[in-house]
């Protein structure tokens, strides 16, 4: 009996013991990852970020560092509210997890039979999409993100109305190919079903049940939290700031805001099967299916020096690989001024989470890596933080300023001018201004100059100063066979033909 006694209370304190090292092991990792993260505002160039870790239903890491507003030297703190991006989506696709829960949406059904007014480009679009396409980007539409991001964004109505001239890249369910507008297709379902905006329905379904106090879905609300960002991006060098962006109507495929303290409160519920203190946030199921293998996005195989990365495929709202032979549910999020990441490890019950406002910033997705490895004991088989000082070494590059070479139009300017439109886009109008050509579009202004008897390049008008730096498309008018200037062409959808718009002559110039 002694003897029982005694290996029963060895086993006691080995217990004891090996509990401590590991909890040991945990804070090591921790206080490892932090000393790392306090050279990060300096090798990224960021203004700030902040970062949560969660374990099960636990916070074990969160902390700010840099700055907010980098004027006022305000710092980040877990509470600090940035724009969150894409990241929203997987908010959007549960709030369908939800219906489908309750029994008022069919994933395997139409969207038309929610919206009968919703059209696709071609009557097979039609008939084949599904809901579970628009949730896994497998509608064969490219991103046609111009429509929205150039040509107005308040109506709801009116965006519906675009999707049936926009050409798709491939027929539905061969190939993945990612679209904010099947977000906002699912938002306006949401809204039709439920009788309540999406907002109303992201705030009662999420952010009461899971305590996000401090998280919000829209412009308005983000301008008035006291303890909100500010948005930066690189300009010759120097992080300058820039205007929030309003991503109005398109809300369900990004308009959260919200801090890493309030996100790892949604972290939880994902790694706890969609419940937390107690309540079922998500569906249970809906979770499992949300991060299971909905699509390929590419047959990735792994590289002789990471055989453990491979599979790169989605389900709704989430990018799913194994990270190291680790099981990895992801997400980015970008939108003018900020970038996010989202990353879950459910079966190691760990969740990542970076904001940082810094636009098109490479911090998050590098910094995700980092991370994971030292939670993960996986083997570095990159180094990160020396990738990171590599993007921002090309990102902080002082730009040259660019040599302006013009040739004399074929045409006189007034033949340019006129509204030109595109019933999948919108409408513009090209003006003269100061004995130059300018196209307005609802949301930017381009100055053009000629190159070609036909092409005009494109630059940037900023406080009513043209910024011969940043570029965009250039246009190529179209003549018919008597030299009359018809339409005009410009790529705004890379994976597609330059997109063609029809000319109509201005009012001011019909009545000469």
């Amino acid at each position: 009996m002694r003897k029982i006694i005694i290996i029963a209370l060895l086993n006691i304190c080995l217990g004891n013991a090996i509990a401590q090292n590991k909890i040991t092991s945990i804070q090591e990792k921790i206080e490892a990852i932090d000393k790392e993260l306090s050279t990060v505002i300096e090798k990224s160039k960021a203004a700030g970020f902040a970062i949560a870790i969660v374990k099960g239903k636990e916070i074990i890491y969160a902390k700010g560092f840099g700055f907010s507003d980098l004027e006022n030297k305000i710092p980040v703190t877990p509470n600090t509210v940035f724009a969150i991006g894409s990241t929203t989506k997987a908010f959007t696709a549960s709030l369908i997890g939800i219906l489908e829960d309750e029994g008022k949406i069919d994933l395997d059904e139409s969207p038309r039979t929610y919206i009968p007014e919703l059209h696709f480009y071609n009557s097979e679009m039609d008939a084949q999409i599904t809901m579970k396409d628009l949730m896994t980007h497998r509608t064969g539409l490219p991103r046609h993100d111009g429509s929205w991001k150039s040509f107005g964004n308040d109506s709801k109505e009116e965006l519906l109305t675009r999707i049936a001239f926009q050409e798709p890249i491939a027929p539905v369910r061969t190939k993945w190919v990612y679209n904010n507008f099947m977000y906002f297709v699912q938002g306006a379902i949401i809204e039709r079903l439920t009788e309540q905006s999406w907002s109303n329905n992201i705030e009662q379904n999420f952010f009461k049940p899971l305590e996000m106090t401090n998280s919000n879905t829209n412009l308005d609300a983000l301008k008035k939290n006291s303890q909100a960002a500010i948005g930066y991006y690189f300009d010759d060098g120097i992080n300058a700031e820039i205007d929030y962006y309003d991503i109005a109507a398109m809300e369900a495929a990004g308009s959260i805001n919200s801090s890493v303290n309030d996100m790892s409160k949604w972290m939880m519920a994902w790694l706890n099967k969609g419940e937390y203190n107690g309540t079922q946030v998500i569906p249970s199921a809906y979770v499992k299916a949300a991060m299971s293998s909905q699509t390929i996005i590419t047959g990735k195989f792994p590289k002789d020096t990471d055989p453990s990365t491979f599979m790169n495929n989605y389900g709704y709202g989430w990018f799913i690989k194994s990270y190291k032979g680790h099981y990895r549910a992801a997400h980015g999020g970008g939108i003018e001024g900020f970038t996010a990441e989202i990353a879950l490890f459910p079966t190691d019950d760990l969740g990542i989470v970076i904001l940082t406002n810094q636009n098109q910033s490479g911090l998050p997705q590098t910094l995700r890596n980092r991370i994971s490895d030292i939670l993960l004991d996986a083997p570095e088989t990159e180094d990160w933080l020396a990738r990171l000082e590599m993007l921002v070494a090309h990102q902080t590059k002082v730009q040259e300023v660019k040599i302006i070479e013009s040739i004399k139009p074929v045409h006189a300017l007034e033949k340019y001018t006129g509204s030109y439109s595109h019933k999948g886009y919108g409408a513009f109008d090209v003006i003269i201004k100061n004995d130059s050509l300018y196209a307005e579009f609802p949301i930017k202004t381009l100055w053009l100059n000629p190159v070609h008897p036909s092409v005009f390049e494109t630059y940037y008008v900023i406080d009513n100063k043209v910024e011969t730096k940043y570029q965009d498309n250039s246009i190529h008018f179209i003549s018919d066979f008597e030299g009359k200037i018809i339409g005009l062409e410009v790529a705004m959808e890379r994976r597609l033909d330059p997109i063609v718009f029809n000319r109509v002559p201005l009012k001011k110039e019909a009545t000469n």
